[in-house]
């Protein structure tokens, strides 16, 4: 029997002339995956920075949300991009845990590998991660003034200009669904082919030789699969 679905007076729905702004979540046409957040997070970034050009918005205070959310996006994208090819090669490649970006890049860059990309993207996402990174490499710079030290942010940054995020942001998600596709046809390549590895769940008990054990099970099965198609082709 399945459960009905949770509400509250707050996240729920209405069945009135305003249904059409329900929004479907979890497993009500889901559940979502790494790149529909991602894409979520791209679009409110687009629709942010139009809306902040229009007169009388005070973008000295709207451009937190904006860049928390552009970074928020690219995060969420690079581990797509490991959790989804991960399982195409079998490595069993899993994205760094919490907001880094540069070594989760690191591992993503190498993974691309399985999908036709051209230099000149990888570069457009490159130049987008080392910036930010210089600038927000916790992840909490635009979410709050201050670190946990009560160290002020952005103290050494005077301007942040939206023409100039809204090149940046546009031409990568430009590239961001061109990879998507692809990155899509090589997941449905590798599951016709038998060769497509399980998706990794880290244990909900952190012990470290718990977490050790589960991945060995996860490379077990992957070489298992890579040895099936060896036989098969």
């Amino acid at each position: 029997m399945t459960e009905a679905f949770k509400q509250n007076g707050l996240f729920r729905g209405l069945q009135n002339d305003l249904a059409h702004l329900n929004a479907c979540v979890g497993n009500n046409g889901g559940p979502y995956d790494l790149f529909d957040y991602s894409w979520g997070y791209f679009e409110g970034t687009r629709l942010l920075l139009r809306e902040a050009q229009e007169p009388g918005i005070i973008i000295d205070v709207v451009i937190y949300p904006i860049c928390f959310n552009f970074r928020h996006a690219i995060e969420l994208y690079i581990k797509y991009i490991i959790a989804d090819l991960g399982r195409v090669n079998g490595t069993g490649q899993q994205y760094q845990p919490g907001h880094t970006l540069l070594r989760n890049w690191k591992k993503a860059k190498k993974l691309l590998s399985a999908i036709d990309h051209s230099a000149d993207d990888v570069a457009i996402f490159e130049e987008a991660i080392k910036h930010i990174d210089e600038v927000d490499r916790s992840g909490q710079t635009f979410r709050y003034p201050e670190s946990i030290k009560y160290d002020q942010h952005l103290k050494d940054w005077p301007s942040i200009n939206l023409a100039v995020l809204e090149y940046h942001h546009g031409r990568l998600f430009k590239v961001a669904r061109d990879w998507h596709y692809r990155i899509d046809a090589a997941v449905d390549r590798a599951a016709q082919d038998g060769t497509l590895a399980q998706p990794y769940r880290r244990p909900p008990d952190q012990n470290g030789l718990l977490r050790s054990w589960h991945f060995f099970i996860y490379r077990a099965q992957t070489a298992a699969l890579r040895v099936g198609s060896f036989f098969r082709g």
